[in-house]
């Protein structure tokens, strides 16, 4: 499979706002992280810098000769105060964008990606009734000040919150939750990632259907989605009925609402084994990554096959990537997951692009800078940029280049 990618095939790599800029003080996630105890690990910090050394990696991202790189414009920083739009967060996400465009790189742009505005959390998050309003305020704002975009992705993984319920709400202690809701000033639900199942598929694809009405009036030839988190599903013998009911229970209503859109961002990072008994995990002999995940760069081609053929809306792989320290496996699954997108297209799937996550090691959440996806180290006290071997390998796979 050495033949040339489509014409406009999007081919990068992907960071969110929160996990590399640094210092996104107005955040829910950044009072979420200093409550006391605290939810999450370790603080975000300067994370990697990214906001002040966003034009040195988008400078890695052309050397590597990628055409396209995902990033997203934190609400907290365009809005940190209710009704207050600073024009400086805006001016700085233009000079982000124009420094891709000036590369070559085609911008991609998300506009959701888990962290808010303390302000929004505190009146509820997704939960507010006036979420989808004040979401769709924020999308036409950014479409309106960007110029260039190649296409905008809404909500981050909307879905997410439905299928991790039971890890996200299960790891709170009573003492971190009462801090939590003392630093939100609000219920924990109104943390995206605590967003309640009645939020996720009311609020969050209203949200999303807002937004995406605002984003074709400001911009009409725009291409605008929304990205979920996908996993390619498997079952034991007597575990299938609990697998198609994941299926149609955290993935299909989302992928019906998608085929409104332009298109769908597919995030495959592994794959999950339904058993007989109802629980889920990793399939007998698989490897678990860092994070836990079985180590199965074959998925993200299955699941493009799967979502092609069911739902007629083209996909880009917003994310997919590699979680461990283990770089010469990291090349190894990039090689094997591009050859699976690849087949995928083969036999029909319309893909429009892949990006992998992440260009940095970043900050991963309640996780802390433990796991690591990045193309690129970062240097925890001098945030000196060391690349990868395996980023060259991903490179070298683009057929596409001149």
């Amino acid at each position: 499979m050495t033949g040339r990618l489509p014409p406009g095939f999007l081919w990068g790599t992907a960071t969110a706002a929160h996990q590399v800029e640094g210092n996104n003080v107005h955040s829910d996630c950044w009072a979420l992280e200093h409550a006391q105890p605290s939810l999450f690990l370790e603080p975000s910090g300067d994370a990697a810098d990214h906001y002040h050394r966003y034009a040195e990696d988008i400078g890695i991202v052309a050397a590597l000769g990628f055409n396209a790189y995902r990033f997203s414009v934190e609400w907290a920083r365009v809005e940190p105060e209710a009704g207050f739009v600073s024009q400086a967060a805006l001016d700085h996400y233009r000079r982000v964008t124009d420094a891709c465009l000036a590369r070559g790189i085609a911008p991609v742009v998300t506009l959701h990606h888990f962290s808010q505005p303390r302000w929004m959390a505190a009146r509820g998050g997704l939960v507010w009734q006036e979420f989808p309003e004040r979401f769709a305020e924020q999308a036409a704002r950014v479409v309106r000040a960007l110029d260039g975009l190649a296409i905008v992705c809404t909500i981050n993984e909307l879905n997410l919150p439905a299928i991790a319920a039971p890890y996200f709400r299960g790891r709170a202690s009573a003492a971190q939750r009462a801090a939590a809701e003392r630093a939100l000033g609000a219920p924990l639900d109104a943390f995206f990632l605590h967003s309640p199942e009645e939020a996720i598929f009311g609020n969050g694809l209203a949200a999303h259907r807002a937004a995406r009405a605002a984003i074709r009036a400001e911009r009409p030839n725009l291409a605008v989605g929304m990205t979920l988190a996908l996993s390619e599903e498997y079952a034991e013998p007597g575990g299938e009925a609990h697998r198609d009911a994941r299926c149609e229970t955290y993935y299909a209503p989302f992928l019906d609402a998608a085929e409104e859109d332009d298109f769908v961002g597919v995030q495959t990072y592994s794959r999950m084994t339904s058993r007989a008994d109802g629980s889920v995990g990793i399939a007998k002999g698989g490897v678990p990554t860092t994070m836990g995940w079985e180590d199965r760069p074959e998925a993200i081609g299955a699941v493009c096959e799967w979502v092609a053929s069911r739902w007629r809306v083209p996909i880009v792989v917003t994310e997919n990537g590699y979680v461990g320290d283990d770089d010469d496996r990291r090349a190894v699954f990039i090689d094997a997951a591009i050859a699976g997108v690849r087949q995928a297209m083969a036999r029909g799937a319309d893909v429009r692009g892949y990006f992998y996550w992440s260009l940095l090691d970043n900050f991963e959440w309640m996780l802390g800078y433990r796991q690591r996806f990045g193309l690129v180290a970062i240097d925890a006290a001098t945030k000196a940029r060391r690349v990868k071997a395996s980023a060259h390998v991903l490179a070298k796979l683009y057929p596409g280049r001149e």
